[in-house]
């Protein structure tokens, strides 16, 4: 069984049916994260069709300018969310300040929400690392996933000292930077994911398919120096000790149990 921490299943169109048949072929556990209300529906409307995907409902840092004046409007949909996300800041490709400042509002209510409910974290960091790490620590939060980490190593260890999670996704492919990174996150805090469909056009111009989270453990165990199947168990390990007794975990158990259980 392989895990995707984060993918985007409600940016597929004619693709979807091909996309849910790889992930149920090459047993993917999947965490569909979104980035408004809209993008949570759509997820949820896919996740009830299949066995290996879960639905979370974020804001991701880029629709905080539409979100930041409404958001006691939200609690519902964190409140039905079994995780929160995505989520976070980026100050990479938004680089004007006021919405750097709207990005942080925004970021704290979902932080504070999901630190309350005890929810696991699905966090984007771009460029905004030491903000994000800052927060966190503020918020006493110990249960996230830190998305396509791509920061300083030293962020990386300090965030890592908080017991957080690093995703490893399709970048390590091609980056050494990315590599380094995935060299350096503790074997116990490593989990997988590709960021579909976006993430592999953004370095390919080619679709992102799901399948693509076989290669990603390939380069992984090469440069751990681990067997892929050790690789792959590695991850589910860690992932089945973040989600722990959450109730909505049971369907990840399932799964990688063999059983058929339903959601």
């Amino acid at each position: 069984m392989y895990v995707d921490a984060h993918a985007h299943l409600d940016k597929y169109d004619s693709t979807l049916p091909k996309v849910i048949e790889e992930i149920e072929q090459h047993k993917i556990f999947t965490i569909s994260v979104s980035m408004d209300p809209q993008a949570y529906i759509k997820s949820k409307a896919i996740d009830e069709h299949t066995e290996w995907v879960i639905s979370t409902f974020g804001v991701h840092p880029w629709n905080a300018p539409t979100f930041h004046s409404q958001l006691d409007t939200l609690q519902p949909w964190i409140d039905a969310s079994p995780m929160v996300g995505e989520i976070g800041l980026d100050y990479h490709f938004v680089s004007e300040p006021g919405d750097h400042a709207l990005q942080r509002e925004v970021f704290q209510y979902f932080v504070e929400q999901g630190v309350t409910q005890k929810k696991i974290l699905n966090i984007h960091s771009k460029g905004a690392e030491a903000d994000v790490d800052r927060i966190l620590g503020e918020s006493g939060a110990s249960r996230a996933i830190i998305h396509w980490y791509s920061g300083p190593i030293r962020q990386l260890h300090s965030l890592a000292e908080k017991g957080l999670y690093f995703t490893v996704g399709v970048e390590v492919l091609s980056s050494p930077a990315i590599q380094k990174i995935a060299q350096s996150v503790p074997s116990s805090l490593l989990l997988t994911e590709t960021d579909n469909p976006g993430g592999y056009r953004w370095l390919t111009q080619e679709l992102g398919m799901p399948s693509i989270i076989a290669s990603v453990v390939h380069k992984l165990a090469e440069l751990r120096g681990w067997p892929v199947e050790e690789t792959k168990m590695i991850v589910l390990q860690n992932f089945l000790r973040l989600v722990g007794d959450d109730k909505w975990a049971e369907c990840v158990k399932a799964r990688a149990s063999g059983s058929g259980h339903p959601k």
